[in-house]
C-alpha cells in the first residue's frame, strides 16, 4: 500500500505522519494504514484497500483496469500473487436426447478438463444443475431406439461414443462417467446385444463390471472387451489413435471377449480410522469442488463470498442459497449427501481462501459517476442494463459482484420505446405528484448518491400498497415486495443487507431510534454489533439503500428524516377495478414500463449537468432536486414543475415536523405573539418561557434544560423555514448555555444586522434553506429568507 499511496498522492506529510500511519494532505486528511494496508478519507468518510485506492485516483473502476495499472506502474500485489484455479473454458457441449430425440439435458466439458451436468437458457448460454430433470438415460437413445436390432458399444464417455460413430458403429454412454451406470440406464438395452469397451484403470474396470451385472439383470446379452497395449487410463479413442482399426475391434468381438480381472479384497479397517478417513476426504471434496466452480473472495463488511463461473452468481458462504447449492450440486457430482460437520469445515477453508481477494458485492445496482449497471436478476445468469448518458444497452456483466438473496426475483428484459402510462393503472399517484415518484425511481439506480425516503400516505381504499408494490416490481422485485415494519435498527440493516429497496407497510408509528436509522441507511452508514457473547469480534453491516413505507398517518415526523424524505398523498380510488387482472395487466406491461423508465433515466444522465438551483433554493437533497429538474426536462416538462412539486412536498413536511413537536409550536406561538423580537437567554430561562406556550395535552414536554436544549436543536431547522431563528451559542460565562429565538427579518431592517455578517450570524442552508415567499405568522405576512 506504501508505495502505491505515494505513486498515486506524491510524498505524505512528514509533520502528521507515524511510523505505523502515513498521513497525506495539508490538513493529513487522507490515511495509510501500513499495518492493514488499507487507506481512509476523513473528509469523505469512505477508504479501502489497494484496488480501491486506484479506482479513487485514476477513475478505474473496474477490478481488471485497476490490476493493469499496477502491472503498467510495475507494482505486484501480494493478494493476486497467490495461485488461483484457472477460469473455465467450455470446449465441448454434449445434448442427451429422449427416445423422440427431443434435448433432456446437456453435459459441458471445460478446460482445464472437467464435466458438467445442466441444461441451455433460451439464450444459448449453459446453466449448470439438473434438478428436476430425469438423468439416468443413456447418450444418443434416440439412435438407440432408431437401431433396434443393432449392437450397442458401451464406452465411458461422449467423447468415445463420437469417435466409434464416425467408424459406422452404434455406441453409447452414461452421464457423469465411471460408477453411475444405474438399472434404469439398462431397462433402455433390455433383451440386446452389447459390447463394454472398459478404460484401462481400476475405476474403469470397476465401471464395467458393474454395468455387465446391471445389463444381465435386464436380459441383456454382454460381451466385454479387454483393449490391448492401452496406456495406464487409456480409453477406445486412444487405442484407435495408436493404430486401432474397425477390423481388429471385430476380431476381437469374434474371439468372444474377455474376463474381468477378479476383485482383490483388501482387509477390513478399523470402523473409527475409516470414518475420519472418508469425513476428511468429504471435507476435501467439498473445497476442491466448490473451487473448481467458482471464484472466492470478501466484501467491504469482510463477508465471503462465491461467484459461479459459469453463471456468474455470487452467493455468500454462509447464506442458505449457497448451502442449497452445494447440496444439490455436489450431490449430483458425487451421489453422496453432506455431512454438516464436513461442511462447516470446508466453509471455514473456503472462507479463509476467499480473505486472500476483495471485491465489492451489489445488490441489484451498481456504478456511479454517470455509469450505471442494473441487475436483471435472471436465475443462471449476469446479464443485466447498462446506464449511462443517453443510452442503455443489455449486456452480460462479468466484473460486477451482484449478490442475490433467495426471495429476490427477476426484471424482465426492458424493452425501449415504452411508455409509463399503464404504471400509472396499477400506481395512484396523483398528477400533481408523478414527476416527484419518476424521479424517485430513477434515483433508485444511482447508488452513488443519497436516496430519498419516499413516504406515500392515504386513507383506507387508496391504493397504497399496490402503489408501492408496483413501484417496487421496477426496481428491486422481491417475493415478498412489502414487509412489516422492522422492530430495531439491527433488522433494518440487516433487511437492506439483502434487499435493494427497503419496502416497508401500514406504519402507523416509528420510534425515534428508527428514524435515525432511516436517516442513516438513506445516505449511507453501517450498523455494527457483537456476532457473539462470548467473544469481542464485530459484526458490521455497512450500506445505502432507497425506503419507501406507506401508512394512513403521517410516521416521518422527526426533522432530520422529514428532510430526507419526499411524502405523497394518493387519493382514494373511486373507480374500483378487478386487482387480478390490473396486475396481469401490469405484468405484460412491465417490460415496456421499465424500458421508458431508462429511456428517462438516460436522458435525464444526459441533461443532468446543465441543472442548477440558485442558494437560497437549494435543498438537503440537493442531487435529488437536480435529478428531478432533469427528468422533467428529459420527458418535455419543465424543470420548475418539478420543484414545485418537490417544494410543496417539503412544505408539508415542514408542518408535520412542527407539529410533532411541542417544543417547535412553543417556540411558534411565542414568535407570532412577539413579532420582530430577539431574546438571548439562557437554556433554563427559555424553558421558564415557553412552559407558558406549552400545548395541552403534551406528555413529551421537556423537564430540564438540557433537555428543551435538544429538543430545540431538533426543531431549529424546521423553525428557520419558517424565519424563526433558534439558534445555540454554547457555553457562555458561567458554564450558563444561551439560545438565541426570535423571528428572522432581512438584514436591512434588522437592528442586529452588522457589516460583513459574521459565521455565527449565517444560514444553515446546507441543512435546509428553501426559499419560503409568504408565511403567516400572526397578523403580519413577511418574506423569509
Amino acid at each position: 500500500m506504501a508505495p502505491v499511496a505515494r505513486e498515486l498522492l506524491g510524498e505524505p506529510n512528514k509533520e502528521l505522519s507515524r511510523k505505523d500511519e502515513l498521513r497525506f494532505g495539508t490538513h493529513g486528511s487522507l490515511a495509510i494504514d501500513l499495518d492493514a494496508g488499507t487507506w481512509y478519507s476523513h473528509e469523505e468518510q469512505r477508504g479501502g484497500g489497494v484496488l480501491d485506492l486506484i479506482s479513487r485516483e485514476t477513475g478505474r473502476g473496474e477490478r481488471h483496469l485497476q490490476l493493469a495499472w499496477l502491472e503498467e506502474s510495475g507494482f505486484r500485489d501480494k493478494q493476486e500473487s497467490a495461485p488461483k484455479p484457472q477460469p473455465l473454458i467450455e470446449v465441448e457441449r454434449y445434448r442427451y436426447n429422449d427416445a423422440q430425440g427431443s434435448p433432456r439435458f446437456f453435459v459441458v466439458r471445460f478446460e482445464p478438463k472437467t464435466f458438467r451436468q445442466g441444461d441451455v437458457n433460451e439464450h444459448g448460454r449453459f446453466v449448470p444443475g439438473v434438478k428436476g430433470i430425469e438423468t439416468r438415460i443413456p447418450y444418443h437413445l434416440d439412435k438407440l431406439y432408431a437401431q433396434p436390432e443393432a449392437d450397442v458399444f458401451l464406452v465411458e464417455g461422449e467423447k468415445d461414443v463420437h469417435r466409434l460413430e464416425q467408424l459406422g458403429i452404434l455406441a453409447t454412454c452414461n452421464a457423469g462417467g465411471a460408477g453411475k451406470w444405474t438399472d434404469e440406464h439398462s431397462r433402455h438395452l433390455a433383451g440386446r446385444r452389447v459390447v463394454i469397451l472398459p478404460d484401462n484403470d481400476e475405476p474403469g474396470i470397476d465401471h464395467a463390471r458393474k454395468v455387465k451385472a446391471s445389463l444381465e439383470a435386464a436380459e441383456a446379452e454382454v460381451l466385454v472387451v479387454l483393449l490391448r497395449n492401452l496406456p495406464e487410463k487409456g480409453d477406445v479413442s486412444d487405442w484407435l489413435d495408436a493404430g486401432g482399426t474397425l477390423g481388429q475391434l471385430q476380431d476381437l468381438i469374434t474371439q468372444g471377449g474377455h474376463e474381468l480381472p477378479k476383485v482383490e479384497l483388501e482387509p477390513e479397517l478399523e470402523s473409527q480410522g475409516e470414518g475420519n478417513r472418508d469425513k476428511q476426504s468429504q471435507t476435501d471434496l467439498i473445497v476442491e469442488f466448490v473451487q473448481t466452480w467458482n471464484d472466492l473472495f470478501h466484501d467491504d463488511n469482510d463477508v465471503a463470498y462465491a461467484r459461479h463461473r459459469g453463471t456468474g452468481e455470487v452467493r455468500a458462504l454462509g447464506s442458505r442459497a449457497f448451502r442449497h447449492w452445494l447440496t444439490a450440486e455436489f450431490y449430483d457430482q458425487h451421489e453422496k449427501a453432506l455431512r454438516d460437520q464436513s461442511l462447516r469445515e470446508a466453509r471455514m477453508t473456503l472462507e479463509g481462501i476467499a480473505m486472500k481477494d476483495h471485491r465489492p458485492v451489489h445488490i441489484r445496482v451498481a456504478g456511479g459517476s454517470g455509469r450505471y449497471w442494473l441487475d436483471l436478476g435472471l436465475p443462471g445468469s449476469s446479464r443485466c442494463v447498462f446506464l449511462r448518458a443517453d443510452a442503455w444497452s443489455l449486456e452480460e456483466q462479468s466484473e460486477l459482484m451482484f449478490c442475490r438473496s433467495e426471495s429476490a426475483q427477476a426484471l424482465p428484459e426492458p424493452v425501449a420505446g415504452g411508455s409509463l402510462e399503464p404504471l400509472w393503472k396499477v400506481a395512484n399517484v396523483p398528477e400533481q405528484a408523478r414527476l416527484l415518484v419518476v424521479a424517485w425511481l430513477v434515483e433508485c439506480l444511482r447508488p452513488d448518491t443519497p436516496f430519498p425516503v419516499l413516504e406515500l400516505l392515504g386513507e383506507q381504499g387508496s391504493g397504497k400498497s399496490g402503489t408501492q408494490s408496483a413501484l417496487r416490481r421496477l426496481i428491486d422485485p422481491n417475493a415478498a415486495d412489502l414487509r412489516g415494519a422492522p422492530k430495531s435498527a439491527e433488522d433494518l440493516f440487516v433487511s437492506g443487507g439483502v434487499n435493494h429497496v427497503i419496502s416497508i407497510e401500514n406504519v402507523s408509528h416509528l420510534p425515534a431510534p428508527l428514524q435515525d436509522a432511516l436517516c442513516v441507511v438513506a445516505t449511507g452508514g453501517g450498523f455494527a454489533r457483537r456476532k457473539l457473547y462470548t467473544d469481542a469480534d464485530e459484526s458490521v453491516i455497512q450500506l445505502k439503500r432507497p425506503v419507501m413505507l406507506n401508512g394512513i398517518s403521517a410516521a416521518v415526523t422527526q426533522q432530520d428524516l422529514v428532510s430526507r424524505t419526499v411524502t405523497v398523498e394518493v387519493p382514494v380510488i373511486q373507480d374500483a377495478q378487478a386487482k387480478d387482472k390490473l396486475e396481469e395487466e401490469f405484468e405484460v406491461k412491465r417490460p415496456e414500463i421499465i424500458g421508458a423508465l431508462l429511456d428517462i433515466a438516460a436522458r435525464a444522465l444526459e441533461i443532468l449537468p446543465e441543472m442548477s438551483l440558485p442558494a437560497a433554493r437549494r435543498p438537503r437533497l440537493l442531487e435529488f432536486a437536480h435529478l428531478g429538474m432533469a427528468v422533467a426536462k428529459a420527458i418535455g416538462r419543465d424543470p420548475e414543475e418539478f420543484m414545485r412539486q418537490y417544494d410543496a412536498a417539503r412544505q408539508d413536511g415542514l408542518e408535520r415536523t412542527l407539529e410533532a413537536s411541542p417544543v417547535a409550536t412553543a417556540i411558534r406561538d411565542w414568535a407570532e405573539i412577539h413579532p420582530g423580537e430577539v431574546r438571548d437567554e439562557p437554556a433554563k430561562r427559555w424553558l421558564e418561557i415557553l412552559t407558558d406556550y406549552k400545548p395541552q395535552g403534551s406528555d413529551t414536554w421537556p423537564r430540564s434544560a438540557k433537555g428543551l436544549g435538544d429538543a430545540m436543536r431538533r426543531a431549529a431547522p424546521a423553525l428557520r423555514q419558517l424565519g424563526i431563528e433558534c439558534r445555540c451559542f454554547g457555553k457562555g460565562s458561567g458554564g450558563v448555555v444561551r439560545w438565541r429565538v426570535g423571528i428572522k427579518v432581512p438584514e436591512a431592517m434588522s437592528p442586529m444586522s452588522r457589516s460583513p455578517k459574521s459565521d455565527a450570524d449565517s444560514w444553515d442552508i446546507g441543512t435546509s434553506g428553501t426559499s419560503v415567499r409568504e408565511v403567516s405568522l400572526g397578523d403580519a405576512d413577511r418574506e423569509v429568507f
